[in-house]
């Protein structure tokens, strides 16, 4: 399963583009469609939506567009 990487609590500059706008420990862009086990249930996901996971170990799937919406993505 392919995939990259976005560290979203730093400032610093990562080999990936870096998001900040809410506190969130890292989000994962997906290329194909996914499932997630959590302890409150298994959660679904398509292909460009994200895998969240908050400081707390919070993990939930957010479509692309909310994530494009919510998120800031820096350069």
């Amino acid at each position: 399963m392919s995939r990259s990487k976005k560290d979203l609590h730093t400032n610093s500059a990562s080999t990936d583009e870096e998001i900040q706008k809410t506190p969130v420990g890292h989000a994962l862009r997906m290329t194909a469609d996914f499932s997630v086990k959590t302890p409150k249930g298994t959660l679904q996901g398509k292909a460009r939506d994200y895998i969240i996971k908050d400081r707390s170990g919070k993990v939930s799937v957010v479509e692309k567009n909310t994530f494009n919406k919510k998120y800031e993505i820096l350069h």
